[in-house]
């Protein structure tokens, strides 16, 4: 775990890889979101690499705060990633579960979530944890160090 906080870089790289690989796996899979009286349709490998990269620039924020030695803030860093992780769950729970051209698969095990809120709710905790990277990233760039 103090590898993971002292190197957040290398996690969010092997986040990148991981989507990548995700998204070659499950090229034909639609998912089709219902919200309140809006329809959606997408294709989860766009999203996938679109994930890709930009996990691949919070790492390489991170790497440059390596770089610039600078360090960044440990409280900050692990409320970032638990976000992160939170917000990807039910995205990767919602692809291993589709098949290729069907609608967000039938929830028998948590049968009073529904799955497409729990997508909307996951993309809010999204991009709260991009507010909170940004604030990691700019205050332990320009704050003064010993």
């Amino acid at each position: 775990m103090k590898k993971l906080i002292t190197k957040p870089h290398l996690f969010f790289l092997g986040l990148a890889c991981a989507f990548i690989i995700l998204g070659v796996s499950k090229k034909n899979v639609t998912l089709d979101i219902a919200l309140f009286d809006m329809y959606f349709v997408f294709y989860a490998d766009l999203w996938c690499y679109i994930s890709a990269i930009f996990f691949c620039l919070i790492g390489l924020n991170y790497f440059c705060l390596i770089w610039a030695k600078k360090e960044a803030k440990i409280w900050l860093t692990i409320v970032h990633i638990f976000l992160q992780i939170i917000a990807v769950i039910p995205f990767i729970f919602i692809i291993f579960n589709s098949k290729s051209d069907e609608k967000l698969p039938a929830n028998d095990f948590l049968y009073a979530i529904n799955l497409d809120q729990a997508l909307l709710i996951s993309f809010i905790i999204f991009l709260f944890s991009i507010f909170i990277h940004l604030i990691n990233f700019f205050t332990s760039l320009f704050l003064k160090t010993k």
